[in-house]
């Protein structure tokens, strides 16, 4: 009898033991993840996650969870990149994919909302620092045609987790100011090589210039959004200049905001949904053709209507 109840309590010290062992252990994992939760905003931007659920179920599109991947590219035209990606079934279909460039002094991380909004709903995106900040325009439209081909290489790079992922012919641009402006010549140059071209309340040309170019030559899908009191970049010496030099023959919309300042495209600007609403729609409408995207550029502009000025 007296073994069975020293049995006994070595067994409830035992269990009492394991119980503790236990709980410190989630205490730990539960302190660990909060670390790792504190360290997600700066790259994963949870309203970017918050808008995409919102443009998702006005298209009926799934959602994803994004990683990101921070390539190492040694190219001469450009600094840095963060490619921010849906986790996708190992069957599934490549995606599309986009590149973005900061404005005139601006950084990857000053945009890096627009990673996990597109990203969740299925569209690659990589965010590249020019070599400086101050880079003009010409090197920015060098930096644009580069980023497309080192894309092209990522997706061939069997130590890249984005290998074979990445549909080829499901590309396109996109810039801040002078980079919106510098993607305009860049998708001249690329042509058929891309799907899209997005500039994002585009300066013009080179600092201090006029505008006097002509992209009746261009043929790629372009969507340029502005504001209508841009005191950067005024819209009738920029952004409606370069609109209205594209052919008419030429797929594009031209989406104004009643308000915001040159840096409402970036994190913490204003009407970021509505932006996003109309970049994804005019990505995915140019990448898969599908009717219910082109839709969305029909009308009025929507739900948004109230906030426009102009929409072409």
């Amino acid at each position: 009898m007296h073994t069975l109840i020293a049995v006994s309590t070595m067994l409830q010290r035992t269990n009492k033991l394991v119980l503790t062992l236990v709980a410190s252990l989630c205490i730990n994992l539960v302190a660990i993840t909060s670390v790792m939760a504190q360290d997600e905003p700066g790259r994963y931007r949870p309203q970017g996650r918050e808008f995409a659920r919102q443009i998702g179920n006005h298209f009926d599109e799934a959602l994803y969870e994004v990683r990101t991947y921070d390539p190492q590219p040694d190219v001469p035209e450009f600094a840095a990149a963060t490619i921010f990606y849906p986790l996708t079934l190992s069957f599934a279909a490549p995606m599309g994919a986009v590149v973005m460039m900061p404005g005139y002094t601006g950084v990857q991380e000053a945009y890096d909302w627009w990673g996990p909004t597109l990203a969740s709903l299925g569209i690659a995106v990589m965010i590249i620092d020019t070599n400086t900040p101050t880079d003009t325009f010409q090197p920015r439209r060098a930096a644009h045609i580069a980023a497309v081909e080192f894309l092209r290489g990522v997706n061939t790079d069997s130590d890249s987790p984005l290998a074979g992922k990445l549909d080829l012919n499901k590309l396109a641009i996109m810039g801040h100011s002078l980079a919106g402006g510098a993607s305009l010549v860049a998708a001249e140059e690329l042509g058929s090589g891309i799907k899209a071209v997005v500039p994002l309340l585009p300066y013009c040309c080179e600092l201090g210039e006029s505008f006097e170019g002509d992209y009746s030559g261009l043929d790629v899908p372009t969507l340029i959004i502005a504001s209508a009191v841009d005191t950067v970049a005024a819209p009738e010496q920029h952004a409606r200049a370069l609109f209205d030099s594209i052919a008419d023959s030429t797929p594009k919309a031209y989406v104004e905001f009643k308000e915001g300042t040159h840096t409402m495209t970036t994190n913490g600007g204003s009407d970021l949904q509505a932006q996003a609403h109309f970049v994804f729609a005019w990505l995915r409408s140019a990448m898969s053709g599908e009717p219910k995207f082109a839709a969305a550029f029909e009308g009025d502009g929507g739900s948004y209507a109230d906030r426009l000025s102009r929409f072409d």
